[in-house]
């Protein structure tokens, strides 16, 4: 077994962070970090969207002190800020001007701390004080979060006055706050807000973190809004423009979460059975609610019934793989490949495809056709084991040619049954095809003399993850799939940067609904780089293992599987890395 070693620990969420806690220079603010600690509680399953209860001890703060400095008035408003996500800033307004405090919105953005020393740096003249904050991440009014590249630092300045008791009060700063990591973990939750795909049959989540306290409020209102900009045109909502709370405040009686909404927020029969799966499939998410009741202007929502969003389709435990100069499949026990007559593959097929809908399986040819074959299509039953002693087919294999181009990147699966790919060169364009020979042209212009290294779609369908390179640099994307209601797709939206600081990368692979992994470029003798990126999250990163060339996952971590150039297969064991099979060319779950 190989041992794993973990460079970058998880930063946000319900587990563990990256980087030490981060010292603000007032011993008040100090108090604030060693008040709370990190959750001793599971981490969220993987695949079912629940956030665990982590009960979370509240900071506490007190207001300003008879004689503080200003400097002390500063750094006792950013622990009494941080505390006002658990109550109402009250005690951080007692820092500030009546003025500042009518105009100051906390929750304009927030920042969160990442590692490294803040100082002060105060102008004794004006009575400006400015710290430059190390920023693991920024999120906006709406609960989107981004990442910052390491390094990142952002200015942020506070006016002090004296008022007319002597006191020193804070007159102006920027709108939002300021918290430390450890506190960002207890007090915010990772709320995947459900909205629905084009053909109202999967939900899609769309990751916002929100204040614990009154959370179901904060996710409501949020559900209500609608979708995050980059996602919303492949993606639709059950509640009309106008939308909103009617009371604003979701309350939690014995489970019960009651959702009250204004008469506007009323839309046709099929809308309102929408509205409701939303409300009730993002809301049961939060600790403390397993059920939703939702009325308008008192009455209850109702609807036709016509909607019942599932969860996007996990793979089944069956992969295929290409071995021996055959198709198989591996069942998690015992490698199956197809019979004789089935014959063999071409030498210089390679990245195979599996589907969702049964095992049937693409692949490239030569690097330049995209081709697929149903020689795996009645599973495991039509096939027969793998022997040392097997030899090869005395015929080629049939296959279909789906398409030809110049240099294609693997193919990838949705759950419609379109096979995705790209040409390496890429002239801002990806192509999805199918057996039955439909295919379209999906408009990407941004993806226009770029260099694409790896295309995959997400399990509901909605998102694409795409690998690429620019003069240089490494990027890792993810974009929406704007499609019609029978699901042909039609083109992307605009990117969203995911993956910070991820280097040179070869594959990328969805993990769960929101997660995917990036395997980095093969070192000799060093165990390639493994991010872990959760769209609208964080970004970990591991070890894979000393040669891996390609790498799969059937649900969550635990099931990431890596192939190696010298054809051993490696899965997650524990916190290692286990050889379960060799000369194996290639092996992928459905996806």
């Amino acid at each position: 077994m190989t041992a794993r070693t973990t460079q970058r620990t998880h930063r946000f969420g319900p587990r563990r962070m990256r980087g030490r806690l981060v010292a603000v220079v007032a011993a008040a603010t100090l108090a604030l970090a060693g008040c709370v600690s990190i959750p001793d509680a599971g981490p969220v399953e993987e695949g079912d969207g629940q956030v665990p209860d982590t009960n979370p001890v509240l900071p506490f703060a007190e207001g300003p002190q008879v004689g503080d400095s200003p400097t002390a008035i500063v750094s006792g408003f950013l622990t009494a800020s941080a505390a006002g996500f658990a109550s109402n800033f009250s005690v951080a307004r007692e820092y500030l001007t009546p003025e500042a405090s009518n105009e100051w919105d906390p929750s304009t953005r927030v920042l969160v701390f990442d590692s490294g020393a803040l100082t002060p740096d105060w102008d004794e003249a004006t009575n400006a004080i400015q710290y430059s904050v190390p920023v693991a991440a920024e999120v906006d009014s709406a609960g989107v979060l981004v990442e910052s590249t390491d390094g990142t630092r952002v200015p942020i300045t506070f006016q002090v006055v004296e008022n007319s008791y002597g006191e020193y009060r804070i007159s102006e700063l920027d709108d939002g706050a300021v918290i430390a990591q450890a506190n960002f973990d207890h007090l915010f939750l990772p709320v995947p807000l459900a909205f629905a795909s084009m053909d109202t049959t999967t939900i899609v989540p769309d990751l916002r973190w929100l204040p614990q306290n009154n959370g179901p409020t904060w996710a409501a209102r949020e559900l209500l809004a609608g979708p995050s900009p980059w996602l919303a045109s492949a993606v639709k909502t059950g509640f009309p423009a106008g939308a909103a709370l009617e009371v604003d405040s979701v309350v939690v009686t014995d489970g019960i979460a009651a959702v009250q909404l204004n008469t506007e927020s009323a839309g046709t029969p099929s809308q309102r059975s929408l509205a409701q799966e939303q409300l009730t499939r993002t809301l049961t998410t939060l600790p403390g609610v397993v059920a939703v009741t939702v009325t308008v202007g008192g009455v209850a929502l109702g609807g036709d019934g016509s909607v019942a969003l599932n969860p996007a389709p996990i793979p089944d435990g069956d992969a295929a793989a290409i071995v021996a100069s055959r198709l198989g499949l591996w069942d998690g026990t015992q490698m199956w490949v197809a019979p004789d007559p089935e014959g063999f593959l071409p030498d210089s097929a390679s990245h195979v495809a599996r589907s969702y809908g049964g095992p049937t399986a693409a692949f490239l040819v030569n690097d330049s056709v995209l081709a697929a074959s149903s020689a795996i299509r009645g599973g495991i039953e039509s096939l027969e084991p793998m022997t040392p002693e097997l030899a090869p087919p005395e015929n080629a294999m049939e296959y279909t040619t789906l398409y030809s181009g110049n240099r294609l990147v693997g193919p990838s699966y949705d759950r419609q049954g379109w096979v995705w790919t790209a040409e390496t060169s890429n002239n801002g364009q990806l192509v999805a095809v199918r057996p039955s020979g439909d295919q379209a042209d999906i408009d990407a212009r941004w993806l226009e003399g770029r260099t694409v290294q790896a295309v995959a779609v997400s399990r509901d369908g909605t998102r694409v993850v795409v690998l690429s390179r620019e003069g240089g640099q490494q990027l890792a994307e993810v974009a929406a799939v704007v499609r019609t209601e029978s699901g042909v797709p039609l083109t992307l939206g605009s990117p969203l940067s995911v993956g910070v600081d991820v280097t040179t990368a070869v594959d990328a692979e969805w993990i769960n609904d929101l997660s995917f992994a990036i395997l980095g470029e093969a070192q000799e003798e060093v165990p390639s780089s493994l991010w872990i990126a959760t769209v609208g999250g964080e970004t970990v990163l591991e070890s894979a293992t000393v040669g891996a060339k390609s790498v799969t996952a059937r649900q969550g971590e635990s099931s990431l599987t890596t192939v190696g150039e010298d054809g051993s297969v490696r899965t997650r064991v524990g916190t290692g890395w286990e050889e379960i099979l060799i000369e194996v060319d290639d092996l992928e779950y459905a996806g």
